[in-house]
C-alpha cells in the first residue's frame, strides 16, 4: 500500500528528489499534493487525503497553532533540516513536529522513516494539542547520513549519534520526551527530578479575590518551594501588573506567546520575560495590556506555555479568569479562537486548583454554580482546594465560618480548605503600596491566613514555625552551654538536673 504524502517545502532539493522517487515508481508512496501556503496545508489535512506531512525549516508560516490542527486531523509530521542547521532544529522540536530528519536524508530512508512515525502514532493516538507521537521502538536510519553503525536511541533527542565534531547528527531527532524549553528543567545530582507544582487560582464571577490570593500565595511560597513563577492567564482582563505596582511595560503574556507560536521560547527567555516583584517577591509574567489581545494565546501556544513553566520553575502560580464555558470550534479554513481555553487548559493541567469563594450570600451563590463547571472539566474533587475569602462578620448574623462551611457541605458536599478574614485596612495598605501583604502588614489576620494556605498547599509547615523551632533549637543549645559549660548538648545536661 502506497504512502499518501503532503509537502511544503517552498521548492527545495529535498522535495523534488521526493516528489521524483514517488513518480518514478522508486518508493512505495505518492505525494498528494504540494503546499505552498498555509490555507493549501490546512484544506490536505482537513480533506484527510493524506496521512503524512514533511514540511520544510524555512516556512514562514509554520507554527504552533499549524502544527497542532495537523495533528488534530491525524498527519505525522515530519520536519526537513539543512544539516548543520542547530537552530532550526532546536525551532522543529519545540514547535512539537514528529520528527526531525535532515534534508540530505534519501527518498527510500525517509519513506520508511515516515511508515514507523505514522505507525507510532496511529498505535498511540495524537497527543493532547496535536503534539509528537511516541517514537518507533525500531526507526529506519540512513547509513549515509548517521556516520554510526548503529542506529539512534529512540527515546529523548539527545541521544542521537554524533558526528566527528561531536554534535548530535539531525538525521533522526524526535520531539517526545523532550518538552520546548527542555534546557531550562533542572535536575537534582542523583538523577532524580525535581518536584515542580502548578498551582492554578481560579473563582467564579463576581470579584471573590482571585488576584490577591494568587499574589499573596506566590510571594508566601517563595521561602517554601524556592523561585516562584506568578502568571496572570487572566483573559478577561488581568490586573497582577497593576496590583503590584508596575508602571513600565514590561514584556507578558502576549510576547510570549507570540514566540512560543513560533517556537522561539525557551527557559532563558522566558526568564527575561518575567519581572521580579521587590527584592524578595516572585517573578511575575504580566497579564495582557489589553483584553482584545486575548487572540494571541492559542490553545496549543498555552499548552506548551503551561509545560514550560513547569519545567522552568519549581512552583507555578497562574491566575485565571472566572469564565469556563466551552468556546465554539469554527471550520478548518478559519482559526479557532477559544477565549475560555486559557482558564479550561490550566484547570485541567493544575497539579492543585485553588476555588476561591466570596464569604457573602451572592457570593456563595455564584461558587455554587461554578464549581459544578469546574467539576465537568473533569478536575477532581481530590486536586481542588476550596478558599472561601473576606470572611467577615455581620453578613451572617452569628457564627459566620459554622454558617458558611455548613451550606458548602450542604449543597457542594466538600469542606472549606481555608477561611481567610478581611482585613480592609492592610489591603489597602498594600494595593496603595503596590506590595503583597508579607511586605506591608506581615501582622495582619489575612496574611496569617494566606501563608497557613500556602504551606498547606505545598505540605510544608510555615516558614515562620520552621524559623521559631530553629531559634529555639539555637537557644537551648546556647543556654546549656552556659548553664554547665560541658558541650555534651542539652539533653544530658537535662538529666544532670538542669
Amino acid at each position: 500500500m502506497r504512502l499518501r504524502l503532503v509537502t511544503a517545502g517552498v521548492g527545495a532539493t529535498w522535495e523534488s528528489a521526493l516528489v521524483q522517487a514517488c513518480q518514478d515508481g522508486s518508493v512505495p508512496a505518492a505525494v498528494v499534493q504540494r503546499c505552498y501556503d498555509l490555507g493549501d496545508l490546512l484544506a490536505a489535512a482537513a480533506a484527510g487525503n493524506a496521512e503524512v506531512a514533511v514540511v520544510a525549516a524555512g516556512v514562514r508560516w509554520l507554527d504552533r497553532e499549524t502544527l497542532a490542527r495537523v495533528g488534530a486531523a491525524g498527519l505525522a509530521v515530519l520536519g526537513m533540516v539543512p544539516a548543520g542547521d542547530e537552530e532550526a532544529e532546536r525551532r522543529l522540536l519545540q514547535l512539537g513536529v514528529d520528527y526531525v530528519v535532515a534534508d540530505s536524508t534519501r527518498p527510500p530512508v525517509l519513506i520508511d522513516l515516515a511508515k514507523a512515525v505514522l505507525a507510532a502514532r496511529r498505535r498511540q493516538g495524537p497527543a493532547p494539542g496535536g503534539g509528537p507521537a511516541r517514537p518507533p521502538e525500531h526507526p529506519p536510519h540512513d547509513d549515509a547520513a548517521l556516520p554510526s553503525s548503529h542506529p539512534p536511541s529512540p527515546a529523548p533527542a539527545t541521544d542521537a549519534t554524533t558526528d566527528s565534531g561531536g554534535r548530535g547528527s539531525p538525521a533522526f531527532r524526535t520531539a517526545a520526551g523532550r518538552p520546548a524549553g527542555a534546557n531550562a528543567s533542572e535536575d537534582l545530582s542523583d538523577g532524580q527530578e525535581r518536584e515542580r507544582n502548578l498551582v492554578v487560582v481560579w473563582g467564579p464571577k463576581g470579584a471573590p479575590g482571585r488576584t490577591t490570593i494568587a499574589i499573596n500565595l506566590a510571594f508566601e511560597s517563595l521561602p517554601l518551594a524556592g523561585e516562584t513563577l506568578l502568571v496572570d492567564a487572566d483573559a478577561y482582563g488581568g490586573s497582577v501588573a497593576q496590583t503590584l505596582g508596575f508602571l513600565d511595560d514590561c514584556p507578558g503574556l502576549a510576547w510570549a506567546a507570540r514566540l512560543a507560536g513560533r517556537g522561539e521560547l525557551d527557559g532563558p527567555k522566558l526568564w527575561q520575560a518575567t519581572r521580579r516583584a521587590g527584592p524578595y517577591g516572585p517573578r511575575v509574567l504580566a497579564g495582557l495590556p489589553r483584553a482584545d489581545l486575548w487572540t494571541e494565546v492559542r490553545p496549543s501556544t498555552w499548552e506548551s506555555l503551561l509545560e514550560l513553566f513547569r519545567v522552568s520553575f519549581p512552583l507555578t502560580v497562574v491566575d485565571v479568569g472566572f469564565c469556563l464555558e466551552e468556546d465554539e470550534e469554527l471550520v478548518y479554513d478559519h482559526v479557532r479562537f477559544r477565549r475560555n481555553a486559557v482558564s479550561r487548559l490550566a484547570l485541567q493541567r493544575a497539579d492543585t486548583v485553588i476555588a476561591v469563594a466570596r464569604a457573602d450570600p451572592v457570593g456563595l451563590h455564584d461558587f455554587v454554580r461554578g464549581y459544578q463547571q469546574l467539576r465537568e472539566l473533569g478536575v477532581s474533587a481530590s486536586r481542588v482546594r476550596v478558599v472561601v475569602n473576606q470572611v467577615r462578620g455581620g453578613l451572617f448574623g452569628g457564627d459566620a465560618v459554622g454558617q458558611i462551611r455548613l451550606a458548602l457541605t450542604r449543597y457542594l458536599g466538600l469542606e472549606p480548605w481555608a477561611f481567610v478574614p478581611y482585613d480592609r485596612a492592610a489591603l489597602d495598605a498594600a494595593l496603595m503600596a503596590g506590595q503583597a501583604l508579607r511586605e506591608t502588614r506581615p501582622d495582619s489576620p489575612t496574611r496569617q491566613a494566606l501563608a497557613a494556605l500556602a504551606s498547606s498547599v505545598l505540605g510544608l509547615p510555615p516558614a515562620t514555625q520552621q524559623r521559631r523551632r530553629l531559634r529555639r533549637r539555637r537557644t537551648g543549645r546556647r543556654r546549656a552551654l552556659r548553664w554547665d559549660g560541658n558541650p555534651i548538648g542539652p539533653t544530658m545536661t537535662r538529666k544532670a538536673g538542669w
